[in-house]
């Protein structure tokens, strides 16, 4: 988002120049990154956010509390998480169309100096490099996650790390990605499974052959031999063979999946989802 920053006035509706000159390098200090400078906002925050926030509002005496990107803990972003405490107070209270409009000037602030700290911290959250697909584990039928845990316990011994969703894609192809952590530069793992896999005449040892599939190439990283990049080498396809029903997704895999992905893509093209 462009455009100028607004800082926040105070009672009187003055503003600091100063404090708006140096927009992206101030730091607000504060003693915590828990919560609003007043106490009337709770932060929590969530490593898969990236422009985005959440807020839930409190019950009886509670605090609500505002779930934010996990880089607007650090202090320069102190500022930022006032207007959010801010924002949160505004659209907690009932809507008019007054309220609805500050409610949206307040989130071009927030963004506004969210997007001049990132550029100056060399973080652009737009590019294709840092941009990760949204995670839907939760399916009709299944929750990878659950799926996952189990494949990760069984056979990796717990050790792997990964996100994992239904893929968005209308073709029954399974696949793994890395992609970069916006600030950590940290490489995060992301497993996209076909929803093909998602209906009812799908056995639980075939969603978990794929999902086992796609965590060994977690394991076993592609290698260059000879010049050629080799994705699915000897020692792979031996410990995919490990899988204790490889016979049984395989056969499941070929027959069945093409029938459900037809049935999807066929649903999809009558606008019925």
């Amino acid at each position: 988002m462009t455009g100028r920053v607004s800082f926040q006035t105070d009672l009187f509706g003055r503003h600091d120049p100063e404090e708006e000159k140096n927009a992206g390098s101030i730091t607000v200090p504060l003693t915590s990154n828990k919560a609003s400078r007043d106490g009337s906002v709770l932060f929590t925050y969530g490593a898969s956010l990236k422009k985005s926030i959440r807020f839930r509002s409190g019950c009886f005496f509670s605090r609500p509390e505002a779930k934010l990107p996990k880089y607007m803990g650090t202090p320069e972003f102190a500022f930022v998480r006032e207007l959010i405490a801010e924002w949160v107070g505004l659209a907690s209270r009932r809507k008019t169309a007054a309220s609805r409009k500050k409610v949206r000037e307040v989130l071009s602030r927030i963004w506004n100096a969210t997007d001049r700290i990132l550029l100056n911290k060399g973080v652009n959250l737009a590019s294709a490099e840092y941009r990760l697909p949204l995670i839907k584990p939760e399916g009709r039928v299944y929750n990878l996650n659950q799926v996952f845990a189990a494949v990760n316990a069984e056979y990796f011994d717990g050790a792997l790390k990964s996100r994992i969703t239904w893929s968005s894609r209308t073709g029954g192809l399974s696949f793994h990605t890395v992609r970069r952590d916006p600030l950590s530069k940290e490489q995060i793992n992301i497993i996209s499974i076909s929803r093909g896999y998602d209906f009812e005449n799908c056995p639980l040892y075939a969603v978990s052959g794929v999902v086992y599939h796609e965590c060994l190439h977690i394991a076993i990283p592609p290698q260059v031999i000879n010049g050629r990049r080799v994705v699915h080498g000897k020692n792979f396809r031996q410990r995919e063979r490990l899988f204790t029903h490889y016979q049984e997704w395989i056969k499941w895999h070929s027959e069945i999946l093409p029938k459900n992905v037809r049935v999807m893509n066929r649903v999809r093209k009558n606008g019925e989802i």
